[in-house]
């Protein structure tokens, strides 16, 4: 089972996505690209800064996977002008040959509250592949969870 995680940078993917991982794949040790999208266009950095964010990125992702019970490759890229998080990650799981996209929530919202944040609903639309909705870890509203 090849995955990748869409990843922004929280503690979400260490505290809700790998968990719900291990428990999708059910014994079976997955393979696992967190993929992190700078979105380099809304900011005015220099090609030196933005190394210097995709590298402070890389880092703190890196910190976030690696107590991960299975490999996890970490990718960090700069979004080309004029595109969007959720095609490039669409396209990127076409590239990378997945069978899944992993992505969580808006935290406090999950799937029945109808927000689920801009990235999910974009990859829900334009996915090549199945997307996997994970609900963050500590949302404590009286709502069922995507597994239920």
């Amino acid at each position: 089972m090849q995955l990748l995680v869409a990843a922004d940078g929280s503690g979400v993917v260490r505290d809700s996505v790998l968990p719900a991982i291990v428990a999708l794949a059910d014994g079976v040790s997955p393979e696992v690209t967190v993929l992190h999208v700078v979105h380099a266009a809304s900011e005015a950095w220099s090609d030196e800064e933005l190394t210097q964010v995709m590298a402070d990125r890389r880092e703190n992702i890196e910190q976030l996977v690696r107590d991960a019970s299975f490999p996890v490759e970490v990718l960090i890229e700069a979004l080309p002008y004029g595109g969007t998080i959720d095609y490039y990650i669409a396209h990127r799981a076409t590239d990378l040959d997945v069978d899944a996209i992993v992505v969580c929530s808006k935290r406090s919202t999950g799937i029945v509250g109808g927000l689920l944040g801009s990235i999910a609903q974009g990859l829900l639309e334009h996915s090549p592949v199945p997307v996997i909705v994970v609900r963050p870890d500590g949302d404590d509203d009286d709502e069922p969870d995507a597994k239920s």
